[in-house]
């Protein structure tokens, strides 16, 4: 018997912390593609070609960006630390080389107080880096807080003052969240799609390969990743796969071996577990089987960072 796959509707219980986004010291003043095109907003988007860039008369130094987050713990800071259209872009305009890290808190307060500092270094590349730091508890017993990144030091650029980032996302701490499954683009008579949530990892879900997908969902969560245990060697196990959440995707590549593999949910707001609704998984591609190549899952979990409206 085979799921048949819809497209569900999406339900909008957006954590109340993620609502705010980001914000910024300042910004450059576009009156051609919009007054805001450089701003805070577009170093969250997801988009490489936009950036928050600073103005052309600023000292580069002091100039922060800052996100609210929720109850949470920071473990890991991603950045594209300069604005990264092109090759041109990159070299022609400063990158960042150092970051003071300020957790601010709480969301219930009318004086933000800095409750934990840290202090991060780039190297001068173009690309995403992932940067560990010490964990720093963000909010109080009830209330998120915020993170502000202020620039301490950059490389210079070859042919303009102001500097940029692309792209910004904050890596909080994960826990198990609850799940609930959605539906699969098909399956086998013998490995049905329930399999994939049983906590037997013995049984699993199969199903052809080519536009092999699923969703799932955790009502009351920040989502942020989904944990993928493939299945046997006969069947093939998925490589890539592509993660769709509220109209944004992220690619992971999974490698072929025992145990969770974490593909990552797209942020909506700069931060891990910012999606909410219905989560889709694509397998886009898979490591071969030794008997059959339809795909299989043994398990999957999925992961969150914070409960909406904390």
């Amino acid at each position: 018997m085979k799921a048949k796959f819809t497209a569900a509707a999406l339900a909008f219980a957006l954590p109340a912390i993620a609502i705010a986004g980001a914000t910024a010291s300042s910004f450059k003043k576009e009156t051609r593609l919009g007054t805001n095109y450089w701003n805070a907003q577009a170093a969250i988007d997801g988009k490489m070609d936009t950036a928050w860039l600073v103005p052309g008369e600023s000292p580069n130094m002091g100039e922060w960006i800052m996100l609210d987050l929720p109850k949470s713990k920071i473990d890991k800071i991603a950045i594209v630390g300069g604005w990264a259209k092109s090759d041109e872009t990159w070299t022609d305009h400063p990158r960042v080389k150092k970051l003071k890290v300020d957790v601010l808190c709480c969301a219930d307060s009318e004086r933000y107080e800095t409750t934990g500092t840290a202090e991060i270094t780039l190297e001068d590349k173009p690309g995403w880096q992932t940067i560990d730091i010490t964990d720093l508890a963000v909010g109080s017993e009830l209330f998120g807080g915020r993170v502000r990144l202020s620039v301490v030091e950059v490389y210079p650029g070859a042919d303009f003052p102001n500097v940029g980032i692309s792209e910004l996302n904050i890596y909080l701490t994960e826990f198990d969240a609850k799940a609930e499954l959605g539906e699969a683009s098909g399956d086998l008579p013998d490995h049905m799609f329930p399999d994939i949530m049983d906590a037997n990892a013995k049984t699993f879900w199969a199903a052809p390969a080519e536009g092999a997908r699923f969703t799932v969902s955790a009502s009351g969560y920040g989502v942020s990743s989904v944990q993928i245990e493939a299945g046997p060697k006969d069947f093939a196990r998925p490589k890539k796969v592509k993660v769709i959440a509220n109209g944004r995707e992220a690619i992971s590549e999974l490698p072929d071996k025992p145990g969770m593999q974490a593909a990552l949910v797209p942020s909506v707001t700069g931060y891990t577990g910012s999606a909410w609704g219905d989560i889709a998984v694509e397998i886009l591609e898979v490591y071969p089987g030794a008997k059959s190549q339809e795909v299989a899952i043994a398990e999957i979990k999925v992961k969150a960072t914070n409960f909406e409206g904390l």
